[in-house]
Order: C-alpha cells, then structure tokens, then sequence
C-alpha cells in the first residue's frame, strides 16, 4: 500500500473535513506504531486521539520538544511529560514507574487511531482495560513492527512481558510504541500499556491507564 493511498484512505474515515487529495498527498499522517524522533532519539507513537489532537509516548523520548517523523516533517510538540526513572536502570517489584510524554499535534497534520499497516481497526483506549498476568498482547515498534507476547506481571504504574509462546521482541526505538490486547468479543485491539524497553530477560511496559490518569489535565 503506497503512502498517498493510505492517506487517502484515512481522510476517507475522517470525522471531520478531509482533506482534498491534493492536500492529503502533502499532510503529514500520525498513527499508533509510527516511527518518532526528538532530536537524535528514535521512538514510537504509542497512541493518537484524534477528538483531541493529542499522541503520546514514553517519556523517556523527551530529549527535545519537537516531534519528527520518519520523513523528518514536523508533527508536534511535546506538552507534558515525566519520567521518575532517571538515573535508575532497574526497576523492582515494589517501585513506581511513571514514564510518559504528550504531544500535541500540528493542526495540518492528520491524525488516526488506526494502526500501520492496514489502517483498518481502530485501538481502542479504555483506561478500564488494564493488564492481568497471562492476559495476551502485543506490541507495535517503529524497529521491529509487531511482535506478541504475554503479561507476566503487573505492578505499579507498569507490567512486563515474555514470549511465552509467541515472538515477543524489541529493538532500540521501540520506545512508547502501544501495547494491546486482543480480547475475545472485542472487535477491536484494545491498549493498555505503552512500551519502555528491555526488563532484564523481559519487556516492559507502562500501564495505559495510570498513563490516562495522569494526563488527563492535558487533554
């Protein structure tokens, strides 16, 4: 699928006025799973709220305000974001992890909460969702594309994940890329968590819901 076609096909499921497709040819496009730079750091859009113009990602990636995509197109600015983990490269069992950035999008830029790269199911973001141990997901990095697991254990402010018996990995600009699950009886992918990296043989992840609670000021 060619990039005018895919951005035709989101301004065709546009809630507001589309674009005409000459404009659409030159708008820049944000997405879930999308490949993000600030300064010289590569990371992930984890979320895209399109009612709100808002994206989101880990707040490890804020090592300058604004936003770049792959193309090297502005896309936004960064409005809030925290870190508590600075300086701490383990985490355990007991600690809090708050790791989170918001952008807020240039207005010509078309924005979707569908993921890359069909553009066909939206990700559903219900704070009301949160990872259980066992529970199926999978994450979306701008290095490694998709790649599924399971939760192995949740704890404050965050989980991790293993393998199990799916391909579970990452790479360096993984960061803030969406973790979802796949509920049986829901038609779409649901997020719940956005992706911080390697836990020692693990992966893990902020949870979305604490994620939404403490940003909801910016929205």
């Amino acid at each position: 699928m060619g990039w005018l076609t895919v951005v035709l096909t989101v301004a065709a499921s546009w809630t507001g006025t589309p674009p005409t497709p000459a404009s659409a040819a030159a708008a820049a496009l944000a997405y879930p799973g999308m490949t993000i730079t600030q300064g010289q750091t590569l990371c992930t859009m984890g979320y895209v709220d399109p009612a709100t113009g808002l994206g989101y990602s880990a707040g490890h990636c804020d090592t300058a305000t604004e936003v770049r995509d792959e193309a090297g197109d502005v896309v936004g600015h960064v409005v809030a974001a925290r870190h508590n983990r600075v300086g701490k490269p383990t985490s355990g069992p007991d600690d809090l992890v708050v790791d989170y950035e918001v952008i807020r999008l240039h207005p010509s830029v078309m924005a979707t909460d569908r993921t890359a790269p069909s553009f066909i199911r939206p990700l559903l973001a219900d704070p009301a969702t949160r990872p259980r141990p066992g529970m199926k997901v999978c994450h979306q990095g701008a290095t490694t594309g998709k790649s599924c697991g399971e939760v192995a254990a949740v704890y404050d402010g965050w989980f991790t994940m293993t393998a199990g018996s799916g391909d579970l990995t990452s790479d360096h600009g993984d960061s803030g890329g969406p973790v979802y699950a796949v509920i049986p009886g829901v038609p779409q992918p649901v997020l719940v968590g956005l992706f911080r990296g390697a836990h020692g043989a693990q992966l893990a992840a902020v949870t979305w819901a604490d994620v939404k609670a403490l940003t909801a000021a910016a929205d």
